[in-house]
């Protein structure tokens, strides 16, 4: 039995310009999901100038991890295209993490320094996790999974709305203005997923983008300024700023390491 609604099939190969839409669209989709964490983190914590290689960082890992994911390197990676990025599941716990260094009078190298650290030790509760998860099929069963992800997803709602709505802590968020161009992108995208050309309904978030960073430019919400005095190239430094590490900031870290372990 086929479904219409399927343009093509998990063994298929889409055309190359299909294929490169449908990629461009994907990073593109992701690009704000991947960035806001780190954004929210370094707005919340005082993080200034460290933000923008915070953000590169996080680019970067995305790519990485996601190409392991997708290539596979004995075992590990699923083998799918399975795009990993930041979790906005760590928000809470990392800024907990945060004001506990913050608290104690350090700066953003020493708060930096003590979310690595916890983070570095909590994936770790993951990598042993995957390694025998798959036998706890038993009780992590098709119930259980599902309400994790609609959980999920319910979660997610509200970063949606107020990305539509104007970002996080936008001084005019919510505003008529910011309500109507989401909601023209969004309108533009149900519109066009509707049609019967592959290409339109292949690239409809990619169109709606598209335009609405026009319109967004037009209406004068589009700003490079601040872009001048960064560096067109970031380059990783291992271990920039070190580790601590506190065993009060460790165990919600290592808590949503094991939600998250579940989530995947």
């Amino acid at each position: 039995m086929t479904n219409s609604e399927i343009i093509y099939g998990i063994d298929d190969r889409p055309p190359a310009p299909v294929a490169g839409l449908t990629a461009l669209q994907h990073v593109l989709a992701s690009f704000v999901g991947i960035i806001t964490p780190t954004l929210i983190i370094g707005g919340v914590l005082g993080l200034g100038s460290e933000v923008p290689y915070l953000i590169s960082m996080a680019l970067i890992v995305s790519g990485v991890g996601t190409f392991i994911q997708a290539r596979r390197f004995g075992p590990v990676g699923s083998g799918l295209m399975a795009l990993q990025g930041t979790s906005f599941a760590f928000l809470s716990s990392i800024l907990a993490a945060g004001f506990i260094a913050k608290g104690k009078g350090g700066g953003p190298d020493e708060i930096l320094s003590l979310i690595f650290g916890v983070c570095f030790l909590g994936a770790f509760i993951e990598i042993f996790l995957s390694q025998f998860l798959h036998k706890l099929k038993v009780f992590v069963t098709p119930l259980v999974t599902g309400i994790v992800i609609t959980t999920i997803g319910l979660y997610l709602i509200k970063v949606g709305m107020t990305d539509l709505a104007g970002g996080f802590k936008a001084p005019d968020l919510g505003s008529l203005e910011n309500l109507a161009l989401g909601g023209s992108v969004l309108l533009i995208i149900i519109i066009l997923n509707q049609s019967s050309k592959p290409i339109l309904r292949s690239g409809a978030i990619f169109y709606g983008l598209i335009i609405g960073f026009i319109a967004a430019w037009f209406m004068g919400k589009v700003d490079f300024s601040m872009l001048a005095d960064m560096d067109l190239v970031a380059i990783p430094t291992p271990f920039k700023y070190g580790f601590s590490f506190d065993v009060e900031a460790f165990i919600p870290v290592a808590f949503i390491y094991l939600i998250t372990a579940i989530e995947s």
